[in-house]
């Protein structure tokens, strides 16, 4: 999801043919770093060029297991305590950096607070989900965290299922947005498909979260993608290939009927009310001029790689990562691109900008790389 003062794209591939690459070369490199670890990263989050945190998945504590359990070790005290912390936090991690991204550090306290993600709007404030998915908030920079609403329960039913066909969980929020300290939304769930019917959420604040107010659940089924453009305007798509639009802060929201380029988004950016860009499933770039009533697919684009986040600096400006390390630029909204690849073949699956000189690109097995430039 987006900001109007920070450029963060959520969450595809392209080699190009001759007449839609550029001659002109990107006016930045991409640099590796290394966070130390071999985590998954599927978000990131920066408030400046400094300060920020990256969300991941690590199996380092499956995998340690595995190898204690292969070990001679001595026999464990009665009550003794033998959980790995990372692993009762279901492998999520958070990792932070203040010297931007020379050095990365684990997060305070996340497991303890069986942290699962972060979203900050400065240095200090900041929320959290949990593993069971309440909401938290922190002002000292994630150095301590108070309770800000904790979730109820649901039912999901599994027709498939007739042993057990409902299963008692907590609501299923799994994404949390903030554009300032007072404006922001959480979301999640809403599956229905022949295996599971699941109850979905949504939930808006003008207040920094003081007081959640949930709205009865507006799409046709899970998101697969949103982008908030300011305090009003949003965007979201869903993987029953439906497209919604709101114009008064996700309060309401409107179907947009209209032809999809892909049967489902992964990703998307817009850089007014009108002018929009997706990647869609299958890894192609789409674009549209009208708010998503209509839509340019960029055929230009072969389908050698898969990509998966999509951003722009401005109304010009933009990038795409994705498979294999897959970078590409374009100085012109779309017209010509420009294949950057990174400095090493990884899945790349999450951008995010402060500035047009300023930028990361996350991904799996650890990738974290640094846009500067030149």
């Amino acid at each position: 999801m987006k900001t109007s003062r920070i450029l963060v794209c959520f969450v595809i591939a392209a080699t190009f043919a001759g007449a839609a690459c550029s001659s002109a070369k990107a006016p930045g490199v991409w640099v590796t770093q290394d966070t130390g670890t071999g985590d998954s990263f599927f978000s990131a989050n920066f408030v400046d060029e400094n300060v920020g945190w990256i969300n991941g998945v690590s199996g380092r504590g499956v995998e340690e297991q595995n190898d204690n359990a292969n070990k001679k070790t001595k026999p464990r005290k009665p009550g003794e305590k033998t959980e790995d912390p990372l692993q009762a936090n279901q492998g999520f991690e958070v990792l932070k950096t203040t010297d931007g991204g020379q050095t990365w550090h684990a997060m305070p306290d996340q497991f303890k607070n069986k942290i699962r993600s972060v979203w900050f709007v400065d240095p200090n404030k900041g929320w959290a989900l949990t593993i069971d998915r309440d909401i938290l908030h922190t002002t000292d920079g994630g150095a301590s965290w108070a309770l800000q609403r904790k979730a109820g329960k649901i039912k999901l039913k599994l027709p498939g299922n007739k042993r057990e066909p409902e299963i008692e969980q907590p609501e299923q929020i799994d994404q949390i947005h903030f554009i300032d300290s007072s404006h922001g939304w959480a979301w999640g769930g809403g599956r229905k498909d022949e295996y599971a019917e699941q109850p979905g959420i949504f939930l808006t604040t003008i207040d920094g979260g003081q007081n959640w107010n949930e709205i009865k659940y507006p799409f046709d089924q899970n998101a697969s993608a949103a982008f908030f453009l300011d305090s009003e305007h949003a965007w979201v798509s869903t993987m029953g290939a439906s497209f919604y639009r709101t114009s008064d802060g996700g309060l309401n929201w409107t179907k947009v009927q209209t032809k999809l380029p892909e049967d489902v988004f992964l990703s998307m950016f817009f850089t007014t009310q009108n002018d929009g860009w997706v990647v869609g499933r299958s890894g192609r770039i789409a674009k549209t001029t009208d708010s998503g009533r209509t839509w340019r697919k960029m055929y230009e684009i072969k389908d050698e790689y898969k990509m998966h986040d999509i951003c722009f600096t401005d109304k010009n400006h933009g990038w795409a990562i994705g498979d294999e390390g897959a970078i590409l630029y374009t100085p012109d909204a779309g017209e010509s691109w420009i294949d950057v690849g990174a400095p090493v073949p990884a899945r790349l699956m999450n951008l995010v900008f402060v500035n047009n000189r300023t930028g990361w690109a996350v991904g799996l097995g650890g990738m974290v790389l640094k846009y500067e430039p030149k």
